[in-house]
């Protein structure tokens, strides 16, 4: 009997094990300043669906939290890719005046996410790109009442940037335009922006190239933007 629970012990552990979010550390310097900055890059991790806004859920540890990392020193944020980019003169001088206005203050994860997107904008980079960074901040607020406004903010800036990625043709797969018009229209809602929600709820809904998910995933949430419902947790 004791070796049949030991047997059941071990499987159950094995199948956590193999559920986990696993990552690896590697240290970079950081382009601005030199200093070492450790990142856990993702390595493997389960998802179990996803919230209405694509943000992953599942045995995901803290990918999310881990994607955007800060040097301590100067708050250069980026992505770990970015700490390796080469960087000329003119560009770093740019982006050393512009982080002078955070010299001495603590940065928290969604504010690395604000400063990685702010850089990329001062780099002219895509604005799917920047769209990125600025949702992922806002993943790591959907809990934090007490920064409900500062979340806003970063999902007004996303949904800005999406547009402007739209506008710019920054997505060659046309099947992918439906799934970006109805993540424009979440971040109007969960900003309160209804009437502009639910007109991008339509453009997704009626797109004759959009994938099967997205028609039913869309009127479900225009249903929500018709009520006036701004809920940013699910």
């Amino acid at each position: 009997m004791k070796k049949q629970i030991l047997i059941l012990l071990f499987l159950l552990i094995g199948q956590n094990f193999a559920n986990a979010h696993t990552c690896e550390n590697e240290t970079v310097k950081c382009p601005i300043d030199g200093k070492k900055v450790k990142f856990c890059v993702t390595m493997s991790m389960t998802t179990f669906g996803s919230f209405k806004d694509f943000q992953q859920k599942g045995a995901i540890g803290n990918h999310y939290e881990e994607l955007i990392n800060t040097c301590s020193n100067c708050h250069f944020s980026g992505y770990i890719e970015d700490f390796k980019e080469k960087y000329s003169e003119e560009e770093k001088n740019k982006i050393k005046n512009y982080l002078i206005k955070f010299k001495g203050t603590t940065i928290d994860d969604a504010q690395q996410c604000l400063i990685a997107a702010e850089i990329k904008e001062l780099q002219k980079k895509t604005n799917k790109e920047i769209a990125f960074c600025y949702i992922t901040g806002s993943y790591l607020l959907r809990e934090e009442n007490n920064k409900i406004e500062f979340r806003k903010e970063l999902q007004l800036k996303a949904k800005d940037n999406l547009i402007s990625a739209l506008t710019n043709n920054e997505y060659e797969d046309k099947t992918v335009i439906a799934n970006i018009n109805y993540l424009i229209a979440e971040m109007e809602r969960r900003i309160g922006n209804f009437d502009e929600a639910i007109k991008y709820y339509d453009l997704a809904i009626n797109d004759p190239n959009k994938k099967d998910w997205v028609e039913s995933v869309a009127k479900e949430q225009k249903e929500l933007a018709l009520k006036k419902d701004d809920n940013n947790k699910i």
